[in-house]
Formats: structure tokens, C-alpha cells, sequence
């Protein structure tokens, strides 16, 4: 393989993994926006008349594991501009290199998002399933019960 072949290729790598880092913010920015939408609705709607202890319980998991989720979706938006400070800094690193005389035939960085982001990521996932899971058993606990 060609030294052009091989930047080519990896022009091609470079746009997917951009490509693929914009579907990935895209979809986070529109989980955050739902989520905020519905965690207004949630408070704005809540119910005046006594409920059970167990709905009262799921409801106030529901509540908090939502905005937990905001949270930690807010964190990981934020490595967007993370990932970008570090590559502006690595390309920073090889342009004085590259003024120093020291140049590098492989003009090629992969640059992830630090552990803290991705653990961030997990949290907000685990955070939103929570509260998936307590709003469905809440909206079903009373049918539920009914029948047994």
C-alpha cells in the first residue's frame, strides 16, 4: 500500500468516526431534551390525592433517576468539547514538532474520551433505565394490585 493510499484511507477513518461522533451527540442532545420535557411534565402533573407508599416510592425513583440522568447526560455532552481540546492540543503538539524539524510521516491521532466520561455515560445510562423501569411500574401498579 501506497503512501497515498494510506492517507486516503485514513481520511475515509477520520470522516466515519466524525460522522459517527455527531450521530452519537445528536442522539445524547435529543435524550436530554426529552428528558428535561418529561421531567417537567412529571412535576407539573403530579398528583394532589394520597398515594400508596410503594407508588409514592417509585414515583420519587422515578423523579430522581430522571435528573440524575439529565446529570450525567450533561457530563458526557460536555466530552464533545473534551475530545476537541485534546485533539486541538495534540495537533498543537505536532505543528511545533513539525516546526522543530521532527516530522512525522503518519499525520494520525485517536483521541478518546477520558475513563470519567465514559464511566459518566454508563451512570446515565443506568440512571435513565431506572427510571424507564420505576415509571412503567408505576403506571401499572395499580392494575397490578387489582388483580391479585
Amino acid at each position: 500500500m501506497t503512501e497515498e493510499q494510506v492517507a486516503i484511507r485514513l481520511n475515509e477513518l477520520k470522516e466515519i468516526q466524525d460522522k459517527r461522533q455527531d450521530k452519537f451527540y445528536s442522539w445524547i442532545k435529543t435524550i436530554i431534551t426529552l428528558s428535561v420535557a418529561l421531567f417537567g411534565i412529571l412535576i407539573s402533573f403530579k398528583s394532589t390525592f394520597p398515594m400508596s407508599l410503594v407508588k409514592s416510592v417509585l414515583y420519587a425513583i422515578a423523579i430522581s433517576s430522571l435528573g440524575f440522568g439529565i446529570l450525567f447526560g450533561l457530563i458526557v455532552l460536555f466530552s464533545e468539547v473534551h475530545i476537541l481540546d485534546r485533539i486541538k492540543s495534540s495537533r498543537v503538539k505536532l505543528t511545533v514538532n513539525e516546526l522543530d524539524g521532527k516530522f512525522n510521516n503518519l499525520d494520525f491521532e485517536i483521541v478518546k474520551e477520558s475513563f470519567f466520561f465514559r464511566i459518566s455515560l454508563f451512570i446515565c445510562i443506568c440512571f435513565y433505565l431506572l427510571s424507564l423501569f420505576s415509571l412503567i411500574t408505576y403506571s401499572i401498579y395499580d392494575v397490578v394490585k387489582s388483580m391479585w
